[in-house]
């Protein structure tokens, strides 16, 4: 299997160009945008690039050393097509992961994706099994706390289980404006601590 890279200098839009370039690699790697005054380019990169490369980013949090990534792997799972292809996307990072914890978090049975065929199925059970044919241990869990976040949750279990990655997939539509940010990913990418990778 080939490796490597390459430097590219191009001009144009930040946001046009890193989308652009993004679609010829396997993963696009950003940093969080510093909400004490980082680049002011950061969140319309990233949001570009979430919903127009095609690939899956990683965003590392602007502050903290990580050391690994990969090792302790946490899923959130809604069975959402965005999740779907954020756990498959999250495959290569994965492969010596010494535990993968899939967690359902508020989860409705009525979301797209998980209709009546499946009532009896317990919540990240497949996806478990998906993980498990590819060699990775995973555990499934559920959080129900209807009062609470769900990007609050994720992030309050990627602490206890000492997470080195969060995969999630990213939710978007564009109504009033090019790209909008759903509450769950909007609240990752504000309050992140561990890097999280994103699908759409």
């Amino acid at each position: 299997m080939a490796s490597g890279g390459e430097w590219r200098l191009v001009e144009g839009m930040t946001a046009e160009q890193v989308t652009l370039h993004a679609r010829c690699a396997d993963l696009l790697v950003v940093g969080q945008e510093d909400p004490d005054g980082g680049p002011p380019f950061a969140g319309p990169v990233l949001e570009r690039a979430l919903f127009s490369s095609g690939r899956p980013v990683l965003v590392v949090p602007h502050a903290g050393r990580f050391e690994t990534v990969g090792r302790r792997v946490l899923l959130g799972w809604n069975a959402s097509r965005e999740a779907a292809r954020a756990a498959n996307d999250a495959l290569p990072l994965m492969a010596d992961a010494e535990v993968v914890t899939v967690l359902a978090v508020n989860f409705r049975r009525d979301q797209d994706g998980y209709g009546d065929a499946a009532e009896s199925a317990e919540p990240g059970s497949d996806i478990a099994l998906h993980f498990a044919r590819h060699g990775l241990k995973a555990e499934v869990q559920h959080a129900v706390a209807p009062g609470l976040d769900a990007g609050d949750m994720l992030l309050n279990q990627a602490a206890d289980l000492s997470a080195d990655l969060l995969v999630v997939g990213a939710y978007g539509h564009s109504r009033f404006r090019e790209m909008v940010l759903g509450g769950v990913t909007r609240t990752l990418l504000r309050q992140m601590t561990v890097p999280v990778l994103m699908s759409h």
